[in-house]
């Protein structure tokens, strides 16, 4: 576990709702393109270099004004296309028939725009957004941020800054075990609700959705800087990245960096910034996201469960 901000010496157990019928935004986009709620948001809470008690901060989420570029790692996965559905060929013009004069192209929607449109789907599909997303859901440039943070998760990153989601009450705890100190499991229960809430989200509902946005979705990777038309290939790769994520059952050891805490076990603490944020949130969540990330791929790929 690379050494964290969040995982400073804690011997114990630490400690705007936006209306869902008129702000159902960009929730399935996100996590359609960046896997994204897949995944949770990186601890960042501020604890003491002694043992003490931390107070969980009550400051909401800060919007960011645009997502940042993705950051340099290792190189995507190789992943399957995701099949597009088919379209309907135009009648052919007869010889008779004169063919209607061609309208220009429109110019492309602006991010408000696009925003709006992403808002204007989501609502005719129903989708209800859970109370622990609705942070993501709130802020603007929904496409960016999504393909932003697939791209991380792909990359084996967790993108902080992008998915816009709160922190976990509570802070990252151990306890002493004999000459050891290990992970306290009561600090799992800190991302029960997110858990929850993204796999409440219906991967069948969520495929139609990226299907409906997929050229917008296109777009906004491609203005990454990457081929427009690998973005399913990433979205898959972001899945697998996280149904391939480690579990262990038993709470992991750890050994002090200074006012930080690694894993002891040298092949743990060498695993992925993805795949030990998901070990921070334990065997039992971790599972429950790999399912639900598991039923999305095949929903996304049209595989029979």
């Amino acid at each position: 576990m690379q050494a964290d901000r969040e995982d400073r010496y804690s011997s114990g157990a630490a400690q705007g709702r936006h209306n869902t019928q008129t702000i159902v935004t960009g929730i399935a986009v996100l996590i359609l393109a960046a896997g994204a709620y897949l995944l949770m948001p990186k601890d960042s809470q501020e604890a003491a270099d002694t043992p003490t008690t931390v107070e969980p901060s009550t400051t909401p989420p800060i919007e960011q004004p645009a997502p940042p570029q993705p950051e340099p790692a290792d190189a995507i996965s190789a992943a399957p296309d995701i099949p597009e559905e088919p379209v309907e060929e135009p009648e052919p013009i007869t010889p008779s028939e004169e063919p209607e004069p061609v309208a220009p192209p429109p110019p492309p929607p602006t991010p408000e725009e696009l925003d709006a449109l992403l808002r204007k789907g989501l609502a005719e599909s129903e989708l209800r957004v859970p109370t622990a997303l609705e942070s993501a859901v709130a802020a603007p440039y929904l496409l960016d941020r999504g393909v932003s943070s697939m791209d991380q998760l792909a990359r084996g990153l967790v993108p902080r800054r992008t998915l816009n989601l709160a922190r976990p009450v509570g802070t990252f705890s151990t306890r002493r075990d004999g000459q050891r100190y290990r992970v306290d499991p009561a600090g799992y229960a800190r991302y029960d609700s997110l858990t929850s809430a993204i796999a409440s989200l219906p991967p069948d509902t969520l495929a139609a959705l990226f299907q409906r946005f997929r050229p917008q979705l296109r777009d906004a990777y491609g203005s990454l800087g990457y081929p427009a038309d690998a973005m399913d290939n990433t979205l898959i790769a972001a899945l697998d990245a996280v149904i391939a994520a480690p579990t262990v059952d038993t709470p992991p050891a750890l050994v002090s960096k200074g006012a930080l805490w690694a894993y002891e076990d040298t092949t743990l603490e060498g695993r992925s910034e993805l795949e030990k944020q998901l070990l921070r949130t334990g065997p039992d969540n971790t599972r429950k996201l790999q399912q639900w990330a598991s039923e999305l791929r095949e929903a996304l790929l049209g595989e029979a469960p």
